[in-house]
């Protein structure tokens, strides 16, 4: 007699798509079967969305150049007080030792990837453009963006804390066309967890106007984001109702993408070869490489004011790498709402180093059948050198509009 057949393992560069998924879930990928690898809404963005992935072997996760060595030195000094909050923290990763157990891990790790600078002390990204896709009709508008965030405290670059008070200033800034030009919003969040600053420029009136704290989490006009996903993240763990870490798994992912960038000299789509705008549902990216790394699967519950009613989210957990690589998002009634996805490569950044930049990022609305993609450009800037706070700060908002 003869045993069960082992299951056939598939080849470097296998096609992952609507077509084959079928034939290819009982196989396996560096040993694993790929239908135990597919993690949240991936199966229904693949089977209904045309998802697709390009099956490769898994390689070592990179970490920024420096940030282990910081994180050692200051190991053991971070805490959460009875709030929740962060204390007592200077740089490196607050809480390099996650016990899965610790009721208080999902606030641990959230605080991982906010509050250290692993992807940058600072990031400036001018301009960045966002293809604004519809489902049914295609791309409907292409939008240009100035991203910029300053981090005043856990800082790899010394000092690492330039103000104990304040944890980041962070902007989100719409440049053309002309008809949704200086839409945006500044939050200047602070250590201490309350509610950030919020600020807009007010086109008409240039002038710089402070708005509603609340405003931190609201829709960004023209868009399919929410101003607390920018860069994934951006709001104070404690402004949720809760954090949990469900457990760890291993995950399909991209961590060494090969997607081209913008080619910024050519004209219409062919400005975008990352992505599939000539194939419905037009919001895809052209297949990438996705390989197992293991993940934290978390979950985030808003307050009942927040539009979103849980974020799934599925997070590397390599130390000093923290990367949100899935996350599904469900509406107030539970369902599926919107799925966000991308990935990243090693690239040496602006000051030398060598750390993660993005490739690619979407938000897909499934119940609009709409989208909000972007990909790499020239405008990329990590760590540029003579950044200055003041530039990052609510002052310098009309500036970005330059």
């Amino acid at each position: 007699m003869t045993g069960p057949r082992a299951a056939e393992e598939v080849a470097p560069g296998t096609l992952l798509n609507a077509a084959s998924i079928d034939s290819l879930l009982d196989q396996t990928l560096d040993g694993e079967p790929i239908r135990g690898l597919l993690v949240g809404q991936q199966e229904r963005m693949i089977r209904e969305f045309g998802w697709a992935m390009l099956l490769t072997p898994a390689q070592p996760v990179n970490v920024t150049t420096g940030a282990l060595e910081l994180t050692e030195k200051h190991r053991g000094e971070a805490r959460l007080d009875a709030q929740k909050r962060l204390t007592n923290y200077t740089t490196g990763v607050p809480f390099p030792d996650l016990d899965l157990a610790d009721p208080d891990a999902g606030y641990k790790l959230v605080y991982n990837i906010l509050r250290f600078g692993w992807a940058g002390d600072v990031l400036n990204l001018k301009q960045i453009t966002f293809l604004i896709i519809s489902g049914e009709n295609g791309l409907e508008k292409e939008q240009g963006w100035v991203y910029r965030r300053f981090l005043m405290s856990g800082r790899m670059s010394e000092p690492h804390v330039l103000d104990k008070s304040i944890a980041k200033y962070e902007a989100l800034m719409n440049v053309y066309p002309n008809d949704t030009r200086g839409v945006g919003l500044l939050t200047v969040n602070y250590t201490d967890a309350r509610l950030p600053d919020v600020y807009a420029y007010i086109k008409n009136l240039r002038r710089t106007r402070r708005m509603s704290s609340g405003a931190w989490a609201d829709p960004v006009q023209g868009t399919d984001l929410l101003f607390d996903d920018t860069f994934g993240l951006n709001l104070d763990p404690t402004w949720y109702e809760s954090w949990k870490i469900l457990g760890k798994r291993h995950a399909l992912v991209v961590e060494h993408s090969i997607l081209p960038p913008m080619d910024e000299q050519a004209s219409g789509k062919a400005k975008y070869p990352f992505m599939r705008l000539d194939e419905a549902p037009y919001w895809n990216f052209q297949p990438d490489n996705y390989e197992i790394q293991e993940v934290y699967e978390v979950e985030g519950i808003p307050k009942k004011d927040h539009l979103v009613g849980r974020r799934h989210m599925f997070i590397g957990t390599t130390v000093g790498a923290p990367k949100i690589y899935w996350q599904d998002h469900y509406d107030r009634k539970g369902e599926h709402w919107r799925t966000g996805g991308g990935g990243s490569k090693d690239a040496k950044w602006d000051d030398g180093r060598t750390g993660p930049t993005g490739t690619s990022a979407v938000i897909v609305d499934v119940q609009r059948l709409h989208a909000t993609a972007a990909g790499y450009s020239s405008g990329v800037h990590q760590n540029p050198p003579g950044a200055k706070a003041a530039d990052y700060a609510p002052e310098a908002l009309p500036r970005m509009l330059e």
